[in-house]
């Protein structure tokens, strides 16, 4: 089976537990699989032990060595590095040239890189080189915000994935390359713990970066509002450059006692708690600049938890989630957000139990990250 080399920006972030996540299942598919990425953070305690992380470094000796070796395919190179217009000719065919020495210094035969902004094009101009297949996958940013030579970056790739039916539409509206709809996967060995609240409380819980698109402005606001009628409190993990402006309006609405700031969490504290919690609300919407959650797998991990979903019907969220599982509202909305707070604080403990029960079955029928990697696998194979 092909060796797949994984391209990320940064590896890894503790967030991003759908790049460890996919590794690991290719790994049990039966692929070789490296890590290829510019930055090297920390290690992933979950990374599988057989995976090696490789650090890109800019060498002009090597790349100019490397060059000599496959003069033609170097060319051709460089012919498809100056039609993008994002990124220098000469930056890209620099680490271009380091990536495809990396390549064929550790028998890579497969470049997968995940999102699709500059790693990509560094990603292909480096596969061309090295005569090797390459495919990408995006989440977000990437593709509605800085989708800069997106359309020569589907056209260029084997294949691309997205994660969600709305971005692979609009994918798919380039009428360029081949798109294919993956939705990430769930390493369910990991949210093993059993779902024990049956109390009458609401106790919520909301797991991401403190930003716009994750739509905290608009949850606060409805939890006042029912604040007098039912007891909900919430906790927040997560970090992010709306913290003081959160914790802000929490003090203007009076939800001091009610919400807490717990911070950044380690992925293992979160399998680990999650099943704690009454249930996961993740009220997403648009930001302002365009960025969006496109396939959110913190759904997914809170289902696989067992608890309930509350959130929005918005890019992937409303493939997700079904009214057996949770409810969803309109993005942006605090009208919406205060009616399925209401509907979900209505229900008695075992009828919120019970949708707990149908999540983490959902999850393993449609989001088994095994089951994910095979369908990755077998288009890795065939490209």
């Amino acid at each position: 089976m092909k060796h797949i080399g994984i391209v990320v920006p940064s590896f890894h972030i503790p967030s991003e537990t759908f790049v460890v996540t996919e590794i690991n299942a290719l790994v049990k598919a039966g692929h070789k699989v490296s890590v290829i990425t510019f930055e090297n953070l920390n290690t992933s305690a979950n990374l599988d032990s057989s995976v090696n992380v490789i650090i890109i470094k800019k060498s002009f000796g090597a790349a100019a060595k490397f060059a000599t070796l496959k003069p033609l395919a170097a060319l051709n190179a460089t012919k498809i590095a100056f039609r993008f217009t994002s990124i220098s000719a000469m930056s890209l065919l620099g680490y271009g040239l380091n990536i495809a020495e990396i390549i064929k210094r550790h028998g890579i035969s497969h470049i997968h890189c995940h999102f699709m902004h500059a790693p990509l094009a560094y990603s292909i101009v480096a596969s061309k080189i090295a005569g090797i297949s390459v495919s990408s996958i995006g989440h977000g940013h990437d593709v509605y915000v800085n989708d800069t030579d997106l359309k020569l970056k589907l056209s260029l790739c084997d294949f691309s994935v997205a994660v969600c039916k709305d971005m692979a539409q609009k994918l798919s509206n380039y009428k360029v390359g081949k798109v294919e709809l993956l939705h990430c996967g769930v390493d369910l060995s990991l949210f093993s713990c059993t779902p024990n609240r049956l109390n009458e409380s609401v106790k919520l819980l909301f797991i991401g970066r403190l930003v716009e698109k994750k739509g905290l402005q608009f949850l606060l606001p409805a939890i006042k509002k029912l604040s007098k009628k039912y007891a909900i409190c919430l906790d927040i993990v997560g970090e992010g450059p709306l913290m003081n402006d959160l914790k802000f309006l929490c003090e203007e609405l009076g939800l001091d006692k009610d919400v807490r700031f717990l911070g950044r969490r380690t992925p293992l504290w979160l399998s680990k708690n999650t099943s704690n919690y009454s249930a996961l609300v993740a009220p997403f919407c648009v930001s302002s600049n365009g960025d969006r959650d496109t396939g959110p797998v913190v759904l997914k991990e809170a289902m696989a938890s067992g608890i309930p979903v509350l959130t929005t019907k918005l890019m992937g969220a409303k493939e997700i989630v079904n009214d057996s599982v949770g409810f969803k509202c309109e993005p942006s909305s605090i009208i919406g957000l205060e009616t399925i707070l209401t509907q979900f604080c209505e229900l008695n403990p075992y009828e919120r139990y019970a949708k707990g029960i149908n999540a983490k079955r959902l999850v393993a029928n449609k989001f088994n990250a095994s089951s994910q990697a095979k369908k990755l696998s077998s288009w890795v194979q065939n490209s």
